[in-house]
């Protein structure tokens, strides 16, 4: 798994993120400052943190669990608060891409966020 936090934070630094790896109730978390594109949050600016569920291999399977700091109100599917490194709250939602992972032509980061976190931040 950690293969797969590496090769994430690899490809987000190499879009301009600064990332830094967290530790989470779900394993390791590569998070970044991310401004919002889209929807209710536009403007606005979080912790952004992505992690892995068990054992899949990335790129082939999508990352699973979005981390955000400072939590938002959102009700939709697994919802998780958690203390981060610093004591800080974080929440954790599970949000898989589902099929639309499947239909991309490039399984990268840049897809991801584009494709996945944009339309996570439209539905909130």
């Amino acid at each position: 798994m950690s293969d797969n936090i590496a090769r994430i934070q690899g490809e987000l630094e190499s879009l301009g993120y600064q990332t830094t790896l967290l530790g989470s109730p779900f394993g390791r978390v590569v998070a970044f400052p991310y401004i919002v594109e889209v929807g209710s949050q536009k403007g606005k600016q979080f912790s952004l943190g992505i992690s892995m569920e068990g054992k899949e291999s990335y790129p082939e399977h999508p990352p699973h669990w979005i981390h955000i700091k400072p939590p938002i109100n959102d009700e939709k599917g697994v919802v998780q608060s958690y203390s981060g490194n610093c004591g800080e709250i974080w929440i954790a939602m599970s949000r898989p891409p589902g099929s639309l992972w499947d239909q991309l032509p490039t399984k990268h980061m840049s897809a991801y966020l584009t494709e996945h976190i944009r339309r996570f931040w439209n539905d909130i």
